[in-house]
């Protein structure tokens, strides 16, 4: 499933790997940079494609804020929508 194509604008989005990443747009900086941890809450604000990167499964992007509305972006990978989440913690809850 794809967290670009089941979330609508300003939903809950929950992070599933750790990453470091600057704001959206600005050349990354690791003064300026933030870190994110899995588990944390960030807002959906769209989907695009970085088509400068070569591995396809990388190409897409979630363009998202923080709750101090910061705006971020990385690759969809590290997200997933809250309904997801939910299901996760309930499989870890049974191992």
């Amino acid at each position: 499933m794809s967290v670009i194509s089941e979330s609508l604008q300003d939903e809950p989005i929950v992070i599933i790997s750790n990453f470091v990443a600057c704001k959206h747009n600005e050349q990354f900086d690791w003064e300026k940079s933030r870190e994110f941890n899995i588990g944390d809450v960030v807002y959906f604000l769209d989907g695009f494609e970085d088509r400068n990167t070569k591995q396809e499964h990388l190409k897409w992007f979630v363009k998202f804020r923080t709750e101090e509305g910061d705006i971020y972006s990385a690759t969809q990978l590290y997200f997933v929508v809250m309904d997801e989440w939910e299901d996760i913690i309930e499989y870890a809850k049974k191992i």
